[in-house]
């Protein structure tokens, strides 16, 4: 019988850190192997997800720079994936939608991140779901609170 190691902090966090990358490689490899970027599956999952949003509100659900934000809803635009409607209230202000070339596109790609996530998470039992939702939780606290003093 194989004996258990022990791992010490430095490598638990080692092991977590490349977990959560593995995860993010994953997506990466999706969005790769459907041709378009991470961050343009990213925000189109995000324009899908929020209806009429704006490219700050994508920022902010997303973490990526205003820059590359503007950039993938140019291009979107150009493919007329999406149109940009002025907002009522600060007409600077453009609410953007998926055009039904782009709600075409979004089905194509979006329902298969959210299986998987679906399967990933049913191959735990329930206690085990809600285990790692709340140590999660709990993890992320600890790192925001030791990074940004929050």
């Amino acid at each position: 019988m194989k004996e258990k190691t022990y791992l010490n902090i430095e490598e638990k966090t080692r092991a977590f850190c490349n977990a959560w990358q593995s995860i993010n490689t994953i997506y990466e490899d999706y969005a790769r192997k459907a041709g378009i970027s991470y961050n343009s599956l990213y925000i189109l999952n995000a324009i899908q997800q929020i209806k009429g949003c704006t490219q700050k509100q994508i920022c902010e659900k997303t973490l990526l720079p205003k820059q590359t934000v503007n950039n993938v809803v140019t291009a979107f635009y150009k493919s007329e994936y999406i149109e940009l409607r002025e907002f009522p209230e600060n007409r600077r202000i453009k609410t953007i939608h998926l055009t039904e070339k782009g709600e075409q596109y979004a089905a194509a790609l979006i329902p298969h991140i959210h299986q998987a996530d679906k399967f990933a998470m049913e191959s735990l039992t329930e206690e085990q779901q809600d285990m790692l939702l709340s140590l999660m939780d709990r993890y992320v606290s600890a790192f925001r609170k030791e990074m940004l003093g929050e």
